[in-house]
């Protein structure tokens, strides 16, 4: 919205890092994210849902999977 409206200054940081980081690359990192946690590095799973937070990507892990949304 902000592109479009011209008012990208008043987005945040994190908003702007966020759409620039592509559903394709959120998808592979919590598919990397699985694996790390059925492997049991629990410190690299940690690792990748911080860099995900730092570019505005809220995780919820459910019994049916990871969802993920945008904060």
């Amino acid at each position: 919205w902000a592109a479009k409206e011209n008012r990208l200054n008043e987005a945040t940081p994190e908003l702007i890092a966020g759409y620039a980081f592509s559903a394709e690359a959120i998808d592979r990192l919590i598919e990397e994210r699985n694996r790390a946690r059925k492997t049991r590095d629990f410190a690299r799973a940690d690792a990748i849902r911080k860099e995900l937070s730092d570019k505005g990507i809220l995780l919820e892990d459910s019994p049916d999977g990871v969802r993920w949304r945008r904060k």
